[in-house]
């Protein structure tokens, strides 16, 4: 019996007041159990929460008493010792222990969760949240509640494993630092997965509890940044997986690597932080090849999806297209775009930058649109007009190119491509040439992956050896400031 399946059978529990009604349906999980019919075990059971809860244990009180009898007792001495919800979640580890059954730590898991969400919303509220996301179908709450935990460490239990068991979880979570608390930030993004109906009764009951609660401003801007989600032509399935990088700050040999993925852009869920990691710069290169392939496992091989490197421009010249590029040996999907963002971008550039991107992706694919050198940061809109595409007269590694580089982020520049090793070269010139005539600069990422995998051909290393920061500002971006480590606060 599955958790959900078992939560369902228990519909008297949701309405009923009485902690008896709780009480009762522990005992009947633990009743399930088969090594529970032996009295050891009750014992066992017993003496582990009285070690967990500090009460005085009897081992001969289970002589004379039928099963049903004693785990009653059991059940009703552990919510009556301390904190109630600390009890029942003793209860949940040591009947799990005890029976070598998850699923039976799982429900009594689920019970101890619902016991803490009715302190915290009460019956009428939890009814009517029960009634719309009960029969829920979407896959992706899991991914969704996951991401709606940052910047708090991501932990999600076993039992958790619906819309509705995740909510019941997600109300023991403190607020936020925006002071939404999680609980409320998952259903504002879970709504756009269900049905119109089920979404509308939803906001409705959320604007009510955030204006209850003196919360409406911030879930006016949590929902307006939901429903301005940018859904692009052709690519609104599209994943991204999302490499940053910063400075050690103590020791320049070491990087600290950070990993966010977001499945399907349609989805409307924020990035989801995948762990960090402290690296020696010799050893980027395989762990990044070795995360990719674990993230692509995650999102399917055969989805589409876009590689970013966020990158402080100190950085910027790392040969992370290397670091991406398919084994001869790879099999299946490998067409997966590869691209630099700035994590130097200033919020003062944000019109222009906004601005400049609009009139890149909607340019058509005639004439000359790459200049060689960095757009000045002082310069009008009326020059931006003939500029598309940021060429750098050197790569970003030497002091011209590092400056170019900075001027043009700063100036609002979303495209900006290099060489790696040599920017002034005729080759170089005319793969430029060549990627930017061949067809709308909107699908330059793409052009320019298709060239980076074609083996041989002429002019096939230049190609493999360009980099391209790809700057898309309608994109949600990590924010790898919040609960910062030791190594990070260094290197702000």
């Amino acid at each position: 019996m599955g958790v959900s399946d078992t939560a369902w059978q228990w519909r008297f529990l949701w309405d009923a007041a009485a902690p008896k009604a709780l009480e009762k349906a522990m005992v009947e999980v633990l009743r399930s159990a088969p090594s529970l019919s032996h009295a050891a075990a009750r014992r066992a059971l017993a003496s582990m929460l009285a070690h967990a809860l500090d009460w005085k244990f009897s081992s001969d009180e289970a002589a004379g008493r039928l099963p049903e009898e004693h785990l009653s007792l059991i059940v009703a001495r552990c919510t009556a010792q301390g904190e109630p919800v600390d009890a029942t979640d003793a209860l949940a580890r040591a009947a799990g222990t005890v029976t070598g059954d998850a699923d039976i730590s799982a429900q009594l898991r689920l019970l101890s969760d619902w016991r803490l969400a009715r302190t915290r919303l009460g019956d009428d509220d939890l009814n009517k949240l029960r009634q719309m996301l009960q029969n829920t179908g979407t896959a992706d709450a899991r991914s969704i509640a996951q991401a709606c935990l940052y910047p708090f460490p991501v932990h999600l239990p076993t039992h958790c494993s619906d819309a509705w068991s995740l909510l019941l979880y997600l109300l023991r979570r403190n607020a936020l630092p925006n002071g939404l608390p999680p609980f409320l930030l998952f259903l504002e993004h879970l709504a756009p997965a269900l049905d119109l109906p089920l979404r509308q009764a939803l906001h409705t009951w959320t604007v009510q509890y955030a204006l209850q609660q003196g919360l409406d401003e911030q879930l006016a801007q949590c929902r307006g940044r939901i429903d301005t989600a940018p859904e692009m032509p052709g690519e609104s399935s599209e994943s991204r997986v999302m490499f940053v990088l910063l400075p050690d700050g103590l020791d320049e040999e070491y990087c600290l690597l950070q990993l966010w993925l977001q499945g399907s852009q349609s989805d409307q869920a924020p990035p989801l932080r995948d762990g960090d990691s402290r690296v020696h710069c010799d050893d980027l290169g395989p762990i990044v090849h070795e995360r990719l392939q674990q993230a692509m496992t995650r999102l399917g091989r055969t989805a589409e999806f876009t590689v970013e490197f966020w990158l402080p421009a100190a950085l910027a010249n790392l040969p992370v297209a290397q670091w991406c590029r398919p084994r001869p040996e790879s099999v299946g999907h490998t067409g997966y775009r590869v691209v630099v963002r700035s994590l130097d971008r200033p919020k003062a550039s944000h019109t222009s930058w906004n601005q400049w991107w609009d009139q890149l992706i909607t340019s058509p694919p005639t004439g000359s649109q790459a200049e060689p050198r960095a757009e000045q940061p002082d310069s009008g809109p009326g020059d931006r007009r003939a500029i598309r595409l940021l060429v750098l007269d050197s790569p970003p590694d030497k002091a011209e190119g590092l400056q170019q580089l900075r001027e043009g982020i700063h100036s609002g520049a979303p495209a900006i491509l290099w060489h790696r090793s040599d920017c002034s070269s005729t080759a170089f010139r005319q793969s430029v040439q060549q990627l930017v005539e061949k067809g709308p600069l909107a699908e330059l990422p793409t052009r320019l992956c298709e060239m980076q995998h074609k083996a041989g051909g002429l002019g096939a290393e230049v190609f493999r050896d360009l980099t391209l920061l790809w700057d898309d500002p309608t994109l949600p971006r990590p924010e790898p400031k919040a609960l910062t480590s030791p190594d990070e606060v260094v290197a702000q």
